[in-house]
C-alpha cells in the first residue's frame, strides 16, 4: 500500500485576467479585481476541464492574493464542487517587483534593455525568452537596479516550499482516508487544484524542467498536470501552461 500513498495529480493553474493586465502594467504583490472577461475564462476553462477529466478535487490551494482566491472558488463552483474547502499560502505569491510594482510593462524592459546594453527591446525580449540563459536575466537585473525586487533564488525557494507544503498536507490527508477505503481495492491518485501566478508557474515549471517552457508567463486560466511520486519526484505530464478552452 505504500507506494500507493506517496502519489498525486496537481493540477496547476494560473488566475483569471485581472484589471490591473488590461492596462499593460505589472502587478506582482499588488492585487486588483478579475475583469468580467477574466471571469468568463474561468468558467470555460472549468466547462472544458468538466467535460475533458471529469474528476473531483480532493484539496485546494491558492495564494494569498485574492485574484487567486477568486479564481479558485469559481472554477470549484462551475465544477459543483465549490464546497471544498480552499487554504491560501503565502509562498504562493506572484514575484514582488519591488519599486517596479505597478510600472508599465513597457518601461520595465525598456530599462532593462538599456541596463544590459541591448539596441531595442525587441533584441531583449527575444533573448529572455529564448531561454538560453541560465537564470531569470529579468529577475536578476531586477534586484540588481532594486533590491527590494525578489532575487530568483529566493523566489524559487519560497515556491518550493509552498509546493512541499502541498505535497505533505495533500499525502497526510490521502493516507487518512486510505484506512477507510483500503479494503474496496485500489485507493485512486489524490488531485490537488493550485491556483497561482504567470511568472511563479513558469518558475515552478522550469525549475522542474528547463525545457518545458520558455521565459514567459503562461495564459490566464491555463492549467498544466503535474504527477508527484515519492520516487521520481514531480513531473509534467502533457503540454505546460495549456489554455483549456
Amino acid at each position: 500500500m505504500g507506494n500507493r500513498l506517496m502519489r498525486l495529480h496537481i493540477y496547476l493553474m494560473r488566475h483569471g485576467q485581472k484589471a490591473i493586465n488590461r492596462q499593460g502594467l505589472v502587478q506582482g504583490w499588488a492585487d486588483s479585481p478579475l475583469t468580467e472577461e477574466g471571469k468568463a475564462d474561468i468558467v470555460q476553462s472549468a466547462q472544458y476541464f468538466a467535460q475533458h477529466y471529469a474528476l473531483r478535487f480532493d484539496a485546494a490551494f491558492c495564494s494569498t492574493l485574492a485574484r487567486t482566491q477568486a479564481t479558485a472558488q469559481l472554477f470549484l463552483d462551475t465544477l459543483q464542487q465549490g464546497d471544498l474547502p480552499i487554504q491560501a499560502l503565502d509562498d504562493l505569491r506572484e514575484y514582488h517587483f519591488g519599486s517596479f510594482e505597478g510600472q508599465p510593462s513597457a518601461r520595465i524592459h525598456q530599462t532593462i534593455a538599456q541596463e544590459l546594453g541591448y539596441g531595442n527591446v525587441e533584441d531583449w525580449l527575444a533573448y529572455y525568452r529564448s531561454g538560453k540563459h541560465s537564470n531569470n536575466q529579468l529577475m536578476h537585473t531586477l534586484h540588481r537596479i532594486d533590491p527590494r525586487a525578489e532575487q530568483e533564488s529566493q523566489f524559487i525557494q519560497r515556491l518550493h516550499r509552498g509546493i512541499q507544503h502541498i505535497i505533505a498536507n495533500s499525502l497526510a490527508r490521502s493516507a487518512q482516508g486510505s484506512l477507510k477505503t483500503e479494503s474496496s481495492g485500489e485507493i485512486p491518485t489524490p488531485n490537488v487544484l493550485i491556483v497561482s501566478h504567470g511568472m511563479a508557474i513558469t518558475a515552478l515549471l522550469r525549475s522542474v524542467n528547463p525545457q518545458a517552457i520558455p521565459y514567459r508567463s503562461v495564459p490566464n486560466a491555463s492549467a498544466t498536470l503535474l504527477r508527484y511520486n515519492l520516487i521520481g519526484g514531480l513531473q509534467i505530464i502533457g503540454e505546460a501552461g495549456k489554455a483549456l478552452p
